[in-house]
């Protein structure tokens, strides 16, 4: 069973990542003025889907052998958890998406990725954003919590 709860914590995780991206994108788009396309652009679900797998992962195993964990011991976890998977989306996944996308980190036609402002910038958004943050990852965890023990019930 611990074995399942890391599996469905890593696709819980997937899927949370996956509508938070889109969600994103296109609330981004309607303050900018108007949706271009409704999906948005790829680099965003790339940087945000493994942080995120990851770290539900992880913190399912931590819930399937404490189910009932102190109020004050999760939110600690929510905020840890929060500034580590912006910092790694707006950070190491932004340079790794662009990796991806423009399938290396040279200048291309004289456009180069600024490395040194992804790094800089996604550190000052992770921690501008962490009282948002780390709300919304409280109320995933809850969201887990509930998840686990409906499956653990069964």
């Amino acid at each position: 069973m611990k074995y399942l709860s890391w599996v469905i914590g890593m696709l819980f995780g997937g899927v949370i990542s996956l509508i938070a991206a889109w969600l994103i994108m296109y609330l981004g788009q309607m303050l900018a003025g108007g949706i271009t396309s409704f999906w948005g652009e790829p680099w965003l679900y790339y940087s945000i889907v493994f942080p995120s797998a990851v770290t539900f992962s992880i913190l399912a195993g931590y819930l399937y052998n404490k189910s009932e964990a102190a109020n004050k011991k999760l939110w600690l976890i929510s905020l840890c958890c929060a500034f580590i998977v912006s910092w790694y989306s707006g950070t190491i996944g932004a340079i790794f998406a662009e990796f991806l996308i423009r399938g290396t980190l040279e200048p291309i036609n004289g456009a180069s990725p600024n490395i040194e402002g992804i790094l800089i910038w996604g550190t000052i958004y992770a921690f501008l954003f962490l009282p948002i943050t780390t709300a919304v990852f409280r109320f995933l965890i809850d969201l887990l919590r509930r998840l686990l023990q409906r499956v653990q019930s069964l």
